[in-house]
């Protein structure tokens, strides 16, 4: 967990964590979207919550995600899920009736166990404000390029696939789904 020291970080901590949970409802909502999340989790290994984070970031134009702290933020979200999503989910998916009152009290508590997540990636998120905005990049790190959209997502979908799925034929499906995620998202992104 992340120590948030003054005042006004945990304010803005509380409207980011807010806003990232009713964010990720609206794009998870989006047509296609919950498939394409499922696959990458289910196919790929992936987190809906680093892809949700990652589009965040681009909509909302926060710097967050670089090449040099993706790692970071993956052992953020592996150990999260790890500790509390993963029983949870597994709970869920041992029901075979999904209209069970016991499957909806599962599926209620990992959504709970998905929004204490979001919250820590949240914190991480914020202590890498300073951290970006004052980092120099160099050639292994990712520049901020103001004509190229979606470019955390992008970042964060390709470096799970670099080294994450080893099998070059998942890979390239993986990298077929990745496009039907950004372009999701990419009717997000604010007009320029």
């Amino acid at each position: 967990m992340y120590t948030i020291d003054t005042g006004q970080n945990q304010a803005l901590l509380n409207t980011w964590v807010e806003d990232f949970w009713a964010f990720s409802g609206n794009i998870y909502a989006q047509p296609g979207m919950q498939a394409h999340c499922l696959a990458w989790q289910n196919q790929y290994q992936g987190h809906v919550n680093g892809v949700l984070f990652a589009i965040w970031c681009d909509v909302r134009e926060q710097t967050l995600l670089t090449a040099n702290n993706l790692s970071e933020l993956n052992a953020v979200i592996v150990r999260s899920h790890e500790n509390d999503v993963a029983s949870i989910r597994q709970a869920r998916l041992a029901h075979s009736d999904k209209t069970s009152a016991g499957y909806k009290v599962a599926l209620s508590a990992e959504l709970a166990a998905e929004q204490r997540q979001q919250a820590t990636i949240i914190e991480w998120g914020l202590t890498q404000l300073n951290v970006v905005t004052n980092h120099s990049v160099d050639d292994t790190d990712v520049a901020i390029n103001k004509g190229m959209r979606l470019q955390q997502t992008q970042l964060y979908l390709q470096q799970h696939i670099a080294n994450y799925i080893p099998d070059s034929a998942l890979k390239n499906d993986a990298i077929v789904l990745t496009k039907s995620i950004e372009s999701i998202a990419q009717r997000a992104l604010p007009s320029v």
